[in-house]
This record gives C-alpha cells, structure tokens and sequence, in this order.
C-alpha cells in the first residue's frame, strides 16, 4: 500500500531510484535502499528507509545544482533538509535520481556562515 502525500494527501507513487555507476564485470543496476516517492498531484518528492520510518521531504534542485556532476544528466539532482554539523558545517544530502549516486554536500563552511 503506497503511502499518503504530507501535502496534499493524494496516493504517492514509487519512483524506482537505482545505482547506475560503477557497475563492476557488467553488473546490472541494483535499487538504491532507500523507498523513494513523488506526488503527481503536488509534485511532492521524497524517500523513507523502511515501510515503517517516516516520510522525508526532498527538493527537485535547478539550473546548474540540478545537473548530475557524476552522470551529467540535467535536473535530476534532489537535495534533502539542510542539518548543521558539529563543527559549524551546514550541508545536505544530494542524490541523482538518474544514476543513483549520493554524497552530503557542503552548503556553508566550517565555522558557519
């Protein structure tokens, strides 16, 4: 059963996010572990890591942000709330929704703004 928008309370439906990169001896694509979701009706977007974790919002990026440096493809970067690190850092959490690659992403540096 898919899980209800937080937005707009509409049926979510999957989006099948999978590891397209460094596919040793021709390996296929295997799914990302995470469940991701996208609302046709609001174009809410985001992931959970299990059927019983809670729902966590990302955001579609643009431009220049929402281009793949791994894959290149355009607009396929989405990007998660931003948290602030022990050190002062702010980053996010970004992945491609084409190739599957993710990595936190440095929005501030160390010390804060």
């Amino acid at each position: 059963m898919n899980p209800d928008c937080p937005r707009c309370g509409r049926a979510l439906t999957a989006l099948s996010v999978s590891y397209l990169r460094n596919r040793w001896g021709g390996a296929p694509p295997s799914p990302r572990p995470e469940q991701w979701w996208q609302c046709t009706g609001c174009d809410w977007l985001g992931y959970r890591r299990g059927a019983d974790r809670p729902l966590r919002p990302m955001r579609r990026l643009e431009g220049d942000e929402g281009t793949c440096f791994f894959c290149g493809e355009e607009d396929s970067n989405a990007a998660g709330e931003p948290w602030e690190t022990d050190t002062g850092e702010l980053r996010d959490w970004l992945v491609c929704l084409t190739c599957g690659t993710s990595n936190p992403r440095r929005l501030t540096p160390p010390g804060g703004r």
